[in-house]
């Protein structure tokens, strides 16, 4: 067993009045009178191969539902930002963001709960902007990712603000003055479990963060399947642009792999990268001659099912991280690496400050240099039924939807 210290002090999401809990506030919701929660996030945004996109917003939806909550989703999106699947505009409801908003609320029972809106226009997929708007009334708890929608705020009975990306939410409000429409929240969340901590450079916008870990719901992810040969994960090469806080400069992810890009030549089994990259890319050549082994998202993580498949099928996950994550210690954990771990699948990760607040060692091990990262593979390699075990009770421990979202529930006070 894992245990849910470190040096005494107990992880404060590791709460076990709040742990006990669960069934109360899941008897408390059922029935005809059940509480309300709506979610804004951005499914339809990412529409071709981003399977493990969607779950980052489904698993809040099937977790608040576990526990009898009456779930409603929205998002809205852009005029002019639809696509087809060549990545061309077309109109909204030909798009392929549609068709795949379409899929997903069908997949997972919320056709009738959720809502993806044009904004400008009366467009919508599911509910409509004037359902939303009535049902807002009856809201008693509003999580809204990066204060993505906002028109209804002053009608719910308590709103979150949801930061899924720290560091890059808080440098780009003060540094460089794009509105994150952090205003007007009751409670401010955050997944950087070490946003404001003295040994994190970032800012926090005056802002006093509570911290959580991203909720898994571990019945979707656990598998008796035997796992495959390769530790994979799944990556954009270059998604968000450098950015400066305080004189350093926060690279992409693609720096992160450069830095360890002659592992696979010094471990004993495969690494596999499920990698959005261009074609035109200049540093595709470069991975290829270090024996990365590359597939893209399209053909293996395309939905959140074919996601699911991928890590289920994998030996564990191997993940650098995005600069700003590491060298600004902001203690950020992916919801993608809970998954693995929940599929009873080891994770390497490169340090993000993690270690301060959950166990790392075992199941969960992170590293700081190409040195390191090969020692901790091949650590899990020699025991990994160990490891394997290990990865599972840590879901289980802190990660478990029930628990993550009940300890929110208190600090939203519902």
């Amino acid at each position: 067993m894992i245990s849910s210290r470190m040096g005494g002090v107990p992880f404060p999401w590791v709460d076990c009045r709040v742990w006990d809990l669960t069934a109360q506030a899941s008897a408390a919701v059922r029935g005809p009178l059940a509480k309300r929660v709506l979610f804004s996030g951005s499914i339809a945004g990412h529409p071709l191969g981003y399977g493990g996109n969607t779950w980052a917003f489904v698993q809040w939806l099937l977790g608040f539902r576990r526990l009898g909550f009456d779930v409603y989703y929205v998002e809205e999106r852009r005029a002019g930002e639809s696509m087809d699947e060549r990545l061309k505009p077309v109109p909204f409801m030909e798009s392929a963001n549609a068709h795949y908003f379409r899929q997903v609320i069908e997949r997972f029972d919320l056709g009738d709960r959720a809502a993806l809106l044009e904004a400008g226009s009366s467009a919508h997929v599911g509910l409509s902007r004037e359902d939303i708007e009535k049902v807002a009334g009856e809201v008693d708890l509003f999580l809204n990712q990066f204060g993505s929608y906002t028109s209804i705020l002053g009608r719910v009975r308590r709103s979150v603000y949801l930061d899924l990306d720290p560091g890059h939410t808080q440098v780009w409000q003060d540094r460089y003055g794009v509105d994150m429409r952090l205003r007007g929240h009751d409670l401010y969340l955050t997944v950087g479990l070490n946003l404001g901590e003295p040994d994190c450079p970032l800012p926090t916008c005056g802002i006093p963060w509570e911290k959580t870990l991203f909720p898994i719901v571990l019945s979707e992810w656990e598998t008796d399947d035997p796992p495959g040969p390769a530790f994979t994960t799944v990556a954009n090469w270059r998604d968000y642009g450098w950015i400066e806080w305080r004189g350093v400069w926060y690279a992409q992810k693609a720096e992160a792999f450069k830095a360890v890009i002659d592992l696979p030549r010094r471990v004993s089994m495969p690494i596999e990268v499920c990698l959005s990259i261009a074609d035109s890319d200049p540093d595709l050549p470069i991975l290829r001659a270090n024996a990365w082994n590359l597939v893209l998202p399209r053909d293996r993580t395309r939905d959140p099912d074919s996601y699911r498949d991928y890590i289920q099928q994998s030996r564990g996950e191997f993940s650098p991280v995005r600069p700003i994550c590491s060298l600004g210690k902001s203690g950020w954990f992916s919801d993608r690496s809970g998954c693995y771990l929940a599929a009873g699948r080891p994770v390497v990760m490169e340090d993000t400050g993690l270690g301060r607040h959950v166990p790392v060692g075992l199941g969960l091990l992170t590293y700081v240099d190409v040195e390191t990262a090969a020692q901790c593979l091949e650590a899990v390699q020699r025991d990994y039924a160990r490891h394997a075990a290990a990865a599972r009770e840590f879901a289980r421990e802190h990660l478990d939807s029930d628990r993550v979202l009940t300890r929110i529930l208190k600090l939203a006070r519902i």
